[in-house]
């Protein structure tokens, strides 16, 4: 499990960290065998250093023997333990992306329609693709390679000033200069990865949107246009890549300069010294492959940190989605049942629209088993009220209630499992007819998802496709037609059973005989049910209870149909004459 800690006190790298907590054991013992694993590989410049003096003084064909052997089994060593720790790590890093992932995935689904109305689909899925893609190539191969440069770095550095103090001013004096630089510069790399993340995530989003909409976007010939929005966000990720590979390679080439540039020192002073043989020619060897190793940890740690800067760059957008509050909701089975819903002065405004009510002191009351319409011009604020008795969002003023039970002593999950919806627009997921179906109640049995089809007056189709229920709609449901998806729809909610119902234009843009199929499972639906029906067709409102006639978030007049006919310049009497169905 990942960890759940994720205050804003803690830096993007302790974020990242507190996943391995669960593999701490597994990982400090992966540590131990890397530490001595990487200080064997300290040991071959000694003892090229040793070889090289022993072959300059015509050493016994033994002595180069035992020299060669012993490299050879400090190498077989090496193999197995950087091996294991591979392995190991990999293992861990899987297993903590996969964590990550898990809880990214579940905070997105949790987190309330007020947060993801205001982000992008594309943007999002970038966030559990692109930036976690990153942040796993890191951990599974950057840091460790982090770790074993240091581990070069710090013993190089300690054996070549044990071994000439003279020789190692050049390194001592470029070190500290290389680390302040890299610090300086890794800020500007971390700031830059995070844009670049961002443009990212718009190019994805860009893909997202396009490929969702390409049936309008080919019907208008707009392909031009989405290629061309698609080249300037991928331009402007290009261009915040490029400059962040500028700082990176000014990085490394400065590096390249410093580090050779002191070796280059070290050898015209070595040089001298071994003429006058104050050192041997094999210890000015070793000493130049131990500084050879700092400059070759200087120089990976430009591309290593540069890496590492690129990932807490994407975790910055990953914890920030962990940090957003997630709604109180559970999936649990309703345990408790709600028939009616009272609005008590409500007031409400899109948190991207804050200055703009759509609902603005609306106050009305649905009795149990009551059928009721909301009526009225498309922005009026119906499909709105509808949110709200879903509580998919909360009033910023006044009071929703369930049979006289206020909302916020209810849970999430007690007032959702008593909501029923039928949208408009019916979007199905990618699997089978049976898989749609089934998602009303989870564990419902064969015979209950085919006595919910019939009642939908599904099956009528259904049993037309040669694998039945096991039918694959196609992404969205694009494989069924729009009265076909409206009826396994009706199936779900017929299968969820709940005992208050909203539809929400569920027969509009039908032919007829769809229609009639649909409107016949509604009655069987709506039978026994408290129902609320959102309509711009007034014929399909007509046999309802009471009907609320909304106007600029407000509702202007309530009645029968037959009571509101009688109104004089009334709205809904000029919506009927209009739409001539009297």
């Amino acid at each position: 499990m990942g960890s759940q800690n994720t205050g804003r006190s803690q830096s993007p790298l302790i974020f990242l960290l507190s996943y391995y907590r669960p593999y701490l054991g597994r990982m400090i013992f992966a540590l131990a065998f890397m530490l001595p694993g990487s200080g064997i590989s300290l040991l071959f410049p000694a003892l090229t250093g040793d070889l090289v003096d022993s072959i300059i003084r015509s050493a016994s064909s033994a002595e180069l023997v035992r020299v060669g052997l012993t490299f050879l089994a400090l190498l077989a060593v090496q193999a197995v333990i950087g091996y294991f720790v591979s392995v190991t790590t990999a293992k861990t890093t899987e297993n903590v992306i996969a964590s990550l992932r898990t809880d990214l995935f579940s905070r997105l689904v949790r987190l309330p329609m007020s947060f993801l109305s205001q982000r992008r689909v594309g943007e999002l899925t970038s966030r559990i693709s692109s930036d976690l893609s990153l942040i796993q190539e890191t951990f599974s191969f950057s840091i460790l390679q982090l770790i074993r440069q240091g581990i070069f770095l710090v013993g190089s550095i300690i054996i070549i000033v044990s071994t000439s103090l003279a020789l190692t001013i050049p390194i001592l004096i470029g070190t500290p200069i290389i680390v302040a630089i890299a610090y300086v510069l890794g800020r500007k790399i971390r700031k830059l990865s995070t844009q670049t993340q961002d443009a990212l995530a718009v190019t994805s989003t860009i893909v997202e949107e396009t490929l969702q909409s390409i049936a309008a976007v080919k019907s208008y010939v707009r392909e031009s246009l989405e290629i061309g929005r698609y080249r300037s966000a991928i331009a402007e990720n290009v261009r915040l890549a490029i400059k962040g590979a500028r700082i990176r390679a000014l990085f490394v080439t400065f590096i390249i300069f410093t580090i050779f540039g002191g070796i280059a020192a070290v050898i015209l002073y070595g040089a001298s010294l071994v003429a006058s043989e104050t050192v041997t020619m094999g210890k000015l060897l070793s000493f130049l492959m131990y500084a050879m190793f700092v400059g070759g940890a200087l120089g990976s740690f430009a591309e290593l940190t540069g890496q590492v800067q690129k990932t807490l760059g994407a975790s910055v957008r990953i914890r920030e989605l962990m940090e957003a509050r997630p709604e109180e909701s559970e999936d649990r089975a309703g345990t408790v049942v709600l028939t009616s819903i009272q609005f008590q002065n409500v007031s409400f405004a899109y948190p991207e629209r804050p200055e703009a009510e759509v609902i603005h002191d609306l106050s009305l009351a649905i009795q149990t088993g009551e059928r009721i319409a909301f009526v009225g011009e498309s922005g009026a604020g119906k499909s709105t009220a509808a949110s709200l008795i879903q509580r998919l969002y909360e009033p910023t003023s006044g009071i929703i209630s369930y049979d006289g039970i206020a909302a916020h002593s209810l849970s999430l999950s007690d007032v959702r499992n008593c909501v029923g919806i039928v949208p408009q627009d019916i979007v199905l997921f990618g699997g089978s007819i049976e898989d749609n179906i089934r998602y009303g109640r989870i564990d419902a049995t064969d015979a209950q998802i085919e006595a919910a089809a019939v009642h939908a007056n599904a099956m009528e189709f259904i049993t037309r496709f040669p694998d039945g229920m096991k039918t694959t709609v196609g992404e969205r449901g694009i494989k069924l037609s729009g009265g076909q998806r409206q009826r396994v729809a009706i199936a779900r909610a017929l299968l969820k059973n709940p005992p208050i119902l909203i539809f929400d234009e569920a027969t509009s843009s039908l032919d007829a005989e769809s229609e009639a199929l649909i409107q016949e499972a509604l009655e069987r639906l709506m039978k026994g049910r408290t129902t609320v029906v959102i309509a711009h067709r007034l014929s399909t409102v007509r046999k309802c209870d009471r009907i609320f006639v909304f106007e600029h978030g407000s509702i202007v007049e309530q009645g029968s149909h037959e009571e509101l006919q009688q109104l004089e310049n009334g709205r809904y009497r000029r919506w009927s004459d209009l739409q001539f169905i009297f």
